[in-house]
């Protein structure tokens, strides 16, 4: 039976008794591209295997490194361990390390002054069954970002399924909506197709608001280059509430390259109009 609740999900997927060996079984409603889990969902079960090896509640950093892609629905192995206050995962495929991340207690700082989206843009598209955009994805967030010449943004009051059983948001709402942001960001600044690389997230404010809207937002000019190539580029932006209070902050890393754009961007030409597909991918139009 498919979970009901982001919360029942993880639950499913993530096997961890404590400290040691443990097995990861992703379905496949938390994937972004098909049979792959979501970069966001991935850091975000980096944190909820912290909390069972007893990570205190509290303003904390996330960090994540993609290596590969982890494929949904297949029983893979983890390795976890837990010291001085800080969690690490890792998951394993065979020999091969496809994701590791750690989750450490983070000295809460009032944030920079941050950028929360325009007052109207473009629509990118979304897909059928992303964890955050697939508008047909019973778990999903189910948003459509937006974006103009400043950056990308998304305005999202999150579903049920997003939510605690006290009405709080579930905490996997701050990596996944990050991580769809920054792949933006990331794309349209390229202007090729990509994944993501590496995030590291800091969550200032660890309850989440039980009610109203949350945004997501980073502009291009805070989207940088990490190599000479130009295969890396780091997006730096923020969620916080509508009346602008900053919940998390993140620095995201994403790759990309024709190697990509080869499979994605056939998707998105067939998902948006033609004069929007030119102002995010010229060079593909």
């Amino acid at each position: 039976m498919a979970p009901e609740t982001i919360a029942r999900a993880f639950e499913q997927a993530l096997h961890l008794a404590g400290a040691g060996s443990g097995r990861l079984e992703a379905p496949r409603l938390l994937q972004s591209w098909p049979g792959i889990a979501h970069g966001g969902c991935l850091v975000a079960l980096v944190d909820a295997a912290a909390a069972r090896l007893g990570r205190p509640p509290g303003p904390r950093r996330l960090e994540g490194r993609l290596t590969a892609s982890v494929p949904t629905e297949s029983a893979l192995v983890i390795e976890a361990d837990y010291a001085d206050g800080t969690a690490g995962l890792t998951i394993w495929q065979g020999r091969h390390i496809l994701t590791s991340g750690s989750v450490a207690p983070l000295d809460a700082e009032p944030p920079a002054a941050q950028w929360w989206g325009g007052a109207a843009g473009l629509t990118l598209p979304m897909s059928e069954d992303c964890l955050a955009c697939g508008a047909r994805n019973p778990l999903g967030l189910q948003v459509a970002l937006v974006f103009d010449d400043e950056g990308v943004w998304a305005r999202v009051e999150p579903r049920r399924p997003w939510r605690l059983p006290d009405e709080r948001l579930h905490p996997a709402l701050v990596p996944v909506l990050l991580d769809e942001v920054a792949w933006w960001l990331g794309a349209l600044v390229m202007k090729e197709g990509g994944l993501t690389n590496r995030l590291a997230i800091s969550i200032l404010e660890p309850d989440l608001p039980a009610d109203g809207a949350v945004v997501a937002a980073g502009r291009f000019d805070r989207v940088t280059p990490v190599d000479r190539k130009g295969t890396f580029w780091r997006s730096e932006l923020a969620l916080g509430t509508p009346a602008g209070k900053a919940l998390a902050t993140a620095s995201i890393i994403f790759r990309g390259g024709p190697e990509y754009s080869e499979r994605q961007i056939p998707y998105f030409r067939s998902r948006a109009p033609v004069d929007v597909f030119r102002r995010m991918f010229p060079n593909h139009a």
